[in-house]
């Protein structure tokens, strides 16, 4: 079990990290932009959110593997803390992915109005297909 909980959080550390970076990138390129419509503030506030909330599911996966790597067995009373914590990272990583989608979603808007109905479409599927796939894995548990 330990590895897989190892390998696990290594993994959503590094989509984490990953997409806190492209977050961050283009919250910056938005700043670039000339403009002071209520869009472009939406935008930035989500996509800094979305980094911010990848950047506690990196913490949390980082500061679990460490930890867990220098344990040799895992009591009960233990894998229910890292259960709980795994969750807070995950929960985390998932409203990160919403939010990050949402704003993906209203960026076309500031490019005009065709590309933000069709960003927003784009947006919306993504959103079905993301809302779906949570719901059928967590049936699993």
């Amino acid at each position: 079990m330990q590895e897989l909980l190892e390998l696990q959080t290594g993994q959503v550390a590094f989509l984490s990290g990953l997409l806190a970076g492209f977050s961050l990138t283009v919250a910056a390129n938005i700043l670039q932009v000339e403009s002071v419509r209520p869009i472009r503030t939406v935008c930035l506030v989500l996509l800094l959110l979305a980094t911010l909330l990848f950047l506690i599911a990196l913490y949390v996966d980082v500061r679990l593997t460490i930890e867990v790597a220098t344990l040799q067995s895992i009591s009960a009373e233990t894998e229910q803390v890292i259960i709980n914590t795994r969750f807070i990272g995950t929960a985390s990583a998932t409203l990160a992915l919403l939010v990050f989608t949402v704003a993906i979603g209203l960026l076309g808007w500031l490019a005009g109005p065709v590309a933000g109905i069709i960003s927003s479409i784009l947006a919306i599927g993504t959103l079905v297909v993301l809302v779906y796939i949570w719901n059928m894995v967590s049936l699993i548990v």
